[in-house]
């Protein structure tokens, strides 16, 4: 008996739904913190999908690129380079979030998170 197993393209599409969902229901969690950034919402929403996909973009591109690897030579299945892709996967998207533009934004939204509650304080 085999199990369940996605095809590359419905994995793809299920990570993205989830991203989507995660970003969207970040967004909207922080919605009181939307007047304290200095774009509004539209610059707060701006910084939040540059950080996500700046982030996760050199970890996905790895883990669907061995993906796509692994289903044209399974025979590479549990090789060490599938645990070893993992991890540089996991260090490229901690490295992605050092670049300039990217910290900026994240510094930008988090301003903007504590003058939201400094403001509450008063």
């Amino acid at each position: 008996m085999q199990g369940f197993q996605l095809q590359t393209w419905q994995s793809f599409l299920l990570v993205f739904v989830f991203l989507a969902v995660a970003l969207g229901l970040r967004f909207w969690l922080a919605k009181a913190a939307w007047g304290f950034h200095p774009g509004g919402a539209r610059g707060y929403l701006q910084d939040l999908v540059l950080e996500t996909v700046i982030s996760y973009a050199p970890m996905l591109l790895i883990i669907f690129g061995v993906k796509i690897y692994i289903d044209v030579n399974p025979q590479y299945a549990q090789s060490p380079m599938v645990f070893a892709s993992i991890a540089i996967a996991i260090v490229s998207m901690m490295l992605a979030r050092r670049i300039p533009p990217v910290k900026a934004a994240s510094e930008r939204m988090m301003k903007a998170r504590n003058d939201r509650w400094e403001a509450l304080k008063q």
